[in-house]
């Protein structure tokens, strides 16, 4: 039962990763923290934290995590397959379906999901942003970015609009 959980939550994870990387990040979140129950806020964070810094797809990196620790190399096995393996199928339907359609389909379709990709990005972004801007000081060295991007000299020379914002951070 625990292994069907696995393929199912995580085939839903693969199929509605849009954009992938950080455009997912809610999706996973709502699947592992509040449908299953698998983890807890915490628990998720550590588990981003981790698939971050191991290679590979953040998606596939806390499927296979999340399935060892529900059940073990099976468990991991189930939960990575269903990631990659469910939207693979439905590309290839799909593919297979818009290459029989009439001219123009296949840029009509990439065309619709634009929005869809956008509007994910800024479901991700916004959590993360409520927590980065909760005080008034990192709202204002934003405030500062945004204006240096409009300078001419940090547009044309982007190490240096590093070099500010780690001056910045350092202060």
């Amino acid at each position: 039962m625990e292994l069907l959980k696995l393929a199912w939550g995580f085939a839903q994870v693969g199929i509605g990763a849009f954009g992938g990387g950080i455009s997912t990040l809610p999706l996973i979140r709502h699947i592992l923290v509040e449908n299953y129950r698998w983890l807890t806020l915490d628990g998720f964070n550590q588990v981003l934290a981790l698939a971050q810094v191991t290679p590979g797809p953040i998606a596939v990196n806390a499927a296979t995590f999340v399935g060892f620790q529900r059940a073990g190399f099976t468990g991991a096995t189930v939960a990575t397959l269903s990631v990659v393996g469910a939207p693979l199928l439905i590309v290839i339907t799909v593919s297979a379906l818009l290459k029989r359609g009439p001219e123009g389909s296949m840029e009509r379709f990439r065309n619709a999901l634009r929005p869809t990709v956008a509007a994910l990005l800024t479901l991700a972004f916004l959590p993360l942003a409520r927590t980065a801007f909760s005080g008034i000081l990192p709202a204002l060295l934003f405030a500062a970015g945004v204006g240096a991007l409009r300078i001419r000299f940090f547009r044309e020379n982007p190490p240096a609009l590093f070099l500010l914002f780690g001056l910045a951070g350092f202060a």
